[in-house]
């Protein structure tokens, strides 16, 4: 029997409980239901991916593997959800500095996410042989975005771990798109370089 990897748990543990943390800021802030139904929203088209998702399949290791990044995406997500709703009640609970706790860990999930996603790009994208270009040349493009992808989520969680708001937010401004451009620029060279060789 196969081991099952931790978001196999994790996913639906987390849905769960951003449901229950969403009933509770619905249930303490009737009058301010609308975040609370749209959170209710997001919560159940999460679980619907993860259903479909989940259903079996007979593709063996490809589906497999696919199946794991929903449930690696839906566990980033729940965690931001959570995080988000926990620190709205710590907040309507009358807790000061739930905002700020929220946005920074918010963003350091998502600078965790960046580098998770980095990481996983040379991994999953199109199979070499099945291209035709130079594979040489793709296979460098694809570990050059998922390390640009690691070191801007790196920099990313840092700079929202460590730095003012303020400036955490000048950086983010600055370093995603940056990263996407770098990246750009590497993808057009790519392309340039295909279309000389044809």
């Amino acid at each position: 029997m196969e081991a099952k990897p931790i978001s196999y748990y994790l996913a639906p543990a987390l849905l769960v409980l951003a449901a229950l943390l969403a009933v509770a800021n619905w249930y303490l802030e009737p009058r301010r239901a609308f975040p609370s139904a749209v959170a209710f929203v997001l919560i159940g088209c999460m679980v619907v991916v993860l259903v479909l998702a989940s259903r079996p399949s007979s593709n063996g290791a490809a589906r497999r593997q696919a199946q794991d990044s929903v449930r690696s995406g839906i566990v980033f997500a729940g965690l931001m959800v959570v995080l988000s709703l926990s620190a709205k009640l710590w907040t309507t609970l009358g807790n000061a500095g739930g905002r700020e706790f929220s946005q920074r860990a918010l963003m350091v999930i998502l600078g965790a996410f960046l580098v998770f996603t980095g990481n996983a790009i040379p991994k999953t994208l199109t199979p070499l042989a099945a291209l035709r270009c130079d594979e040489a040349r793709v296979q460098a493009f694809q570990r050059f975005a998922g390390w640009a992808w690691v070191i801007a989520g790196l920099a990313f969680t840092v700079a929202w771990f460590a730095f003012p708001i303020p400036t955490a937010e000048l950086l983010t401004v600055l370093l995603l798109p940056g990263v996407m451009l770098v990246i750009l620029v590497q993808f057009v060279r790519l392309r340039r370089a295909r279309q000389r060789a044809a």
